[in-house]
């Protein structure tokens, strides 16, 4: 469970909202009650874009003063109604730490409360709206409280939320118990990492054309490990994208592989899958054609797999290949990994059957 504050920024949270003194206390109220029992507190802002006087650097978009987040409690900024478009990185977020059930209060109920409770319901999340903490101001249509109550009388009881008053909001933020299966690895997310002759840090937007040019382009190197081929700086930047947005969860573990010598993204390193409880990642990696040969691969396998154990607190690394690919399991030998198995037939590649060798390395 967490509570989602939406969009109580200083240039709209002010008395000229709907029950506002009403809505100011009850927000304070559950925001207290939560951090006192362990449910988290996430604030979204929402950002008109540089020169509308509601954006970054501008005082009315940061957040209300009666609500402002203490150190370290996550900030998600959209420029979209919705706290649960793919763009803010919120679902992710939420999915990575296995939360279920959101409390949304703030603004505005008609835009973008209404548009999150709808998106968060379509994204399987249970939506909690307390009594009187969202607001609102009258529009060209409805004035402020047949607009408020248009939503929550009306419009999300028992189709996208569950309505409650503020003092059953309360009970289940105090009966809230965290997760009797928590994480036993580390969110530390994709931290920088050097080697002798490469830089591992997290993707940027920048990155695309490099990418595209060395690897994310090139079939030779893209079929060695089952993905498609991105020949337009469009589809690249929209792969890079995917990528950028999982770091917000913590648990996403990607790195672009960067050659100190020319300054290029010559590939890719990442535990592609993760069990957080099962304390386990996977290696995939790719390094493109102009620059293997060089041990790239195994330099930058061996830094991910130290990773993996010192810093994520693995139990188990793992690494997966097709028979064919020789010059991975090259890699795989230097690096020490141990056979485990192979799932026989597991491929079917260019008109025939392949298996998947697994191999894996144990922290002790």
């Amino acid at each position: 469970m967490v509570l989602l504050v939406v969009d109580t920024q200083k240039g709209i949270t002010d008395e000229r909202l709907y029950g506002f003194t009403e809505f100011e206390k009850n927000i304070k109220t559950l925001i207290r009650a939560a951090r006192d029992y362990g449910v988290e507190v996430i604030y979204v802002r929402h950002d008109d874009g540089p020169g509308s006087g509601f954006s970054k650097g501008d005082a009315d978009f940061e957040i209300y003063e009666g609500f402002a987040p203490e150190d370290g409690e996550k900030i998600f900024d959209k420029t979209v109604n919705s706290a649960f478009h793919d763009s803010t990185g919120l679902a992710l977020y939420l999915e990575a730490k296995n939360i279920s059930t959101v409390i949304v209060v703030g603004l505005m109920t008609d835009y973008c409360i209404d548009a999150t409770v709808k998106s968060g319901f379509e994204k399987d999340f249970k939506i909690i709206v307390p009594e009187h903490c969202n607001s609102t101001r009258s529009n060209p249509y409805m004035d402020e409280k047949t607009s408020y109550d248009y939503y929550n009388v009306n419009m999300w009881p028992e189709r996208y939320a569950a309505c409650m008053p503020v003092e059953e909001t309360l009970d289940l933020i105090r009966n809230y118990e965290k997760s009797r299966n928590p994480a036993r690895i580390n969110a530390c997310g994709t931290q920088e990492i050097e080697t002798e002759r490469l830089l591992l840090r997290p993707f940027c937007y920048e990155d695309a054309a490099s990418a595209m040019k060395n690897w994310a382009g090139q079939k030779d190197v893209q079929s060695m490990y089952g993905e498609p081929v991105y020949g337009t700086l469009e589809e690249t930047e929209k792969l890079l994208d995917k990528y950028i947005s999982g770091y917000v969860t913590g648990f996403t573990y990607r790195w672009a592989v960067i050659e100190k010598e020319s300054g290029e993204c010559i590939g890719q390193i990442a535990y592609f899958l993760v069990d957080k409880h099962g304390s386990w990642g996977e290696i995939e990696y790719c390094i493109g054609t102009a620059f293997q040969g060089k041990g790239y691969a195994t330099e930058s396998t061996k830094a991910v797999i130290d990773y993996g154990f010192k810093k994520i607190g693995f139990n188990k690394v793992q690494i997966c290949v097709r028979p064919s690919n020789i010059k991975s399991k090259r890699v795989i030998e230097k690096c020490g990994f141990e056979y485990e198995g192979t799932l026989r037939d597991y491929f079917f590649i260019d008109g025939k059957y392949e298996g998947r060798m697994y191999f894996s390395i144990l922290a002790k």
